[in-house]
């Protein structure tokens, strides 16, 4: 919330993007609006494993991505990544993502972007709280 404030960007305008890894290291960025909650076992579905063999990325893992931790982009360098989008977040426009460092971001229209990742699925991954934040 503190750096929507510095930006000037609504929470409702942003997609975070949290990373995790497959127990054979393929990565699983996981993308939804800012301010809602990752149900965890929809990547790990969307990826072909149980909820419990998918792990949080480490810090050694998204670097070879690419990526730092606090700034997790959905797309990487990594081609082999499955990037699980929310479904509701192609239809966002314009939002503020991860740029795969903690100290910047950048604006991006979705669903261009959705259209540029290798390989990347649709799902219900996200809680959306019934009344959106400001």
């Amino acid at each position: 919330m503190e750096i929507c404030a510095a930006l000037g960007v609504p929470l409702r305008r942003t997609v975070k993007t949290l990373a995790f890894v497959t127990p054979d290291d393929r990565l699983v960025p996981a993308a939804l609006p800012g301010h809602a909650r990752l149900r965890y076992g929809a990547p790990a579905r969307a990826a072909g494993i149980r909820r419990t063999d998918l792990a949080p990325a480490g810090a050694d893992r998204l670097a070879r991505a690419g990526m730092r931790s606090g700034g997790v982009c959905p797309v990487s360098g990594d081609r082999d990544a499955l990037v699980v989008f929310d479904e509701t977040v192609g239809g966002l426009g314009r939002v503020h993502c991860g740029s795969g460092r903690p100290d910047s971001s950048i604006e991006i229209d979705l669903t261009r972007l959705m259209a540029a990742v290798p390989a990347a699925a649709a799902a219900r991954i996200a809680d959306i709280p019934a009344h959106e934040p400001v």
